[in-house]
């Protein structure tokens, strides 16, 4: 079979069917040539179009660009992603509604004592007036700039008793109040009143008289009284030498306040604010020597407690120490050294010990 059209051969020779065979299978034979050559003739035309339309086909997919000679297929057409449409909103404008007042507040926490509780609002009112009191103070985690900052240590360790961080139930509670009683003969004794209630007392005596507030610093310039105490202070400055008696009097008086709180707060870590107060006894030494005395050999109590307090809590505390300086009897030089010393013991004592088991303790209140 030839697809061009050249004329198909036959190859069936067709004898007379006259002379061999009979007329009527003569006439079958001849019909069956007439069908076989009929149905080669559509073969021919069935072939000859599909070759037509496989052409066709290739010629309406190759015109596409060509590119050095090399024709490319067609890039698929993908359908136009439909825009979703949003349902109407049924809604009504909405409106903010301020839930929580304006200025400081402080989250909940475990509750302090009841005495330490009144004494924790006491504070928090002469810092932030007007604000509404809630939950616990926060410690000083460094360095304690403020008199505040001195009142929150002593109420989150009142808070970690409470919470069973600091344990009450062992016999330090003893040796460090015989230590700070038997610092000095005239030095403390235990107060009838509890820590809370008492720390609250001093707090508002002391605010009443004026010698310090919330945001009195508790290292006072050298040379100079606390912002705070410059009123006071003013009518006693007469001439340069009453001006230094006037600054070391006050001093005196920062210093021993320090040492009230420093000495409450260690005894609060081991008792609690339930425990009876460590205050100044009715034969306190009023010369500044004598004064000064007294804090010195307290100061030596506190260290010594804060190094057996911080063992018993897993702690490490080394008490303040400076081979340059040279002993005095000067009171500016020995005001300078007790500063140095009530500093150390809060940042690196007392502020950092309660700061990191706030936080654990924290962290253990989150995943229980």
């Amino acid at each position: 079979m030839n697809i061009t059209g050249s004329p198909i051969p036959n190859y069936f020779q067709m004898k007379d069917s006259a002379a061999d065979l009979p007329s009527q299978q003569a006439a079958a034979s001849t019909k069956s040539v007439s069908t076989l050559n009929e149905s080669m003739d559509n073969q021919k035309t069935q072939v000859s179009y599909q070759a037509h339309t496989a052409g066709q086909k290739q010629q309406d997919e190759g015109s596409v660009r060509t590119k050095r000679g090399i024709k490319f297929p067609k890039r698929p057409t993908l359908p136009s992603p439909k825009k979703s449409k949003l349902p109407p909103s049924n809604g009504t404008p909405g409106k903010y509604i301020q839930t929580a007042g304006l200025g400081h507040s402080r989250p909940a926490g475990p509750p302090n004592s009841p005495g330490v509780t009144k004494f924790r609002d006491m504070v928090f009112k002469t810092q932030h007036p007007g604000s509404s009191v809630t939950g616990p103070a926060k410690p000083a985690v460094a360095k304690p700039k403020t008199f505040g900052d001195v009142a929150a240590n002593l109420v989150v360790a009142d808070r970690l008793v409470k919470a069973g961080v600091f344990k009450t139930d062992t016999s330090l509670k003893t040796v460090t109040r015989d230590a700070f009683v038997n610092a000095s003969v005239n030095g403390l004794v235990s107060a009838p009143l509890n820590i809370g209630t008492y720390a609250g007392s001093v707090w508002a005596g002391e605010t009443i008289k004026g010698s310090f507030t919330a945001n009195t610093p508790v290292l006072p310039p050298i040379h100079q009284p606390a912002l705070s105490q410059a009123t006071n202070t003013a009518a006693a400055v007469s001439s340069p030498g009453g001006q230094d008696d006037a600054v070391i009097k006050l001093r005196l008086e920062n210093a021993e306040l320090k040492t009230l709180y420093a000495v409450n707060t260690i005894q609060t870590m081991v008792e609690g604010g339930d425990g009876k107060a460590l205050e100044k006894s009715s034969t306190w030494p009023t010369g500044t020597n004598e004064r000064l005395d007294v804090m010195e050999k307290l100061y030596d109590a506190a260290e010594n407690n804060m190094v057996k307090v911080s063992e018993k809590n897993d702690f490490i505390y080394r008490p303040y120490k400076d081979d340059s300086a040279v002993v005095s009897k000067d009171a500016t030089v020995r005001l300078d050294t007790l500063d140095k010393r009530y500093e150390h013991l809060n940042s690196s004592g007392i502020g950092r010990l309660i700061a990191v088991r706030e936080v654990e303790n924290a962290k253990k209140t989150q995943t229980a």
